[in-house]
Parts: structure tokens; C-alpha cells; sequence
């Protein structure tokens, strides 16, 4: 029986003699490979929001329904499309 990853305490080991899962082993290397700090700074930069990033990201989302909510009342309308040239 393998036990789970001693990290993040959810999915199993990747094997009996091993403490971490695949997700898990794969963050202890790259913490291993670069800096503990190079690391938390990315993850900070890109993870991490402040609160007028997240009122952005609101509005930007609140934008896209209402741009869908019109693109369907506009839809509802029949288009009718004319040929000027005679064939």
C-alpha cells in the first residue's frame, strides 16, 4: 500500500520509498533547480491578486456577458441578405 503525499496530503506517492506525488515532486525539483525566492516571486506575480486587479477582472467578465446577452437578442432577428447583380 502506498501511502499519500506528504505535502499536500491528497493524492498517493509515486511509490513506497518516495514522499510526494508527481505534482508535488515536480514543485520540489523546480524549487531545487531555482531559487526558493526566484520561485515565490513568480508565483506572487502571477497567482496572486490584489483588489483592483479582481475589480478588473469582474468588470471584464461582467462585459463579456452582456456582450453575449446582446449577440443573442441581436441573433433573434432574421438577416436577410439581397442580390443586386442579375445572373
Amino acid at each position: 500500500m502506498v501511502g499519500t503525499c506528504y505535502f499536500c496530503s491528497e493524492r498517493p506517492r509515486i511509490g513506497y520509498w518516495s514522499y510526494f506525488c508527481e505534482d508535488c515532486a515536480n514543485l520540489r525539483r523546480m524549487l531545487l533547480i531555482y531559487e526558493p525566492e526566484k520561485c515565490i516571486s513568480i508565483l506572487k506575480r502571477t497567482l496572486t491578486r490584489d483588489d483592483s486587479q479582481i475589480d478588473y477582472k469582474v468588470q471584464q467578465e461582467i462585459k463579456k456577458i452582456v456582450n453575449k446577452e446582446i449577440e443573442d437578442t441581436d441573433s433573434s432577428y432574421e438577416k436577410k441578405t439581397y442580390n443586386l447583380r442579375k445572373k
